[in-house]
């Protein structure tokens, strides 16, 4: 079966497969896998490890966040003293 592939394919130095433009790649020195436009074997793009999809980290569950705590607040600022000459 023959995949039109929508964007360029590239190859990057550690193995990953990247998809769009190489201005955009996360690192340089990618090799070329497939074009835009151009039909190519799927069973090829699998080999070259196009459409493996990494599953992203589960989120951490957020900590319960716990009541505010009333506490006065001191005002510590120093006000200048009414100082008049009379």
């Amino acid at each position: 079966m023959f995949v039109v592939v929508e964007k360029n394919i590239w190859k990057l130095e550690d193995g990953t497969i990247w998809e769009g433009n190489l201005a955009d790649a996360p690192s340089g020195n990618a090799a070329i896998v497939a074009k835009a436009g151009r039909e190519y074997p799927e069973a090829w793009l699998k080999e070259q490890g196009w459409g493996k999809k990494e599953k992203a980290p589960a989120k951490k569950k957020a900590a319960p966040k716990k009541a505010a705590e009333s506490k006065e607040i001191e005002n510590k600022a120093v006000k200048p003293k009414d100082t008049e000459d009379k």
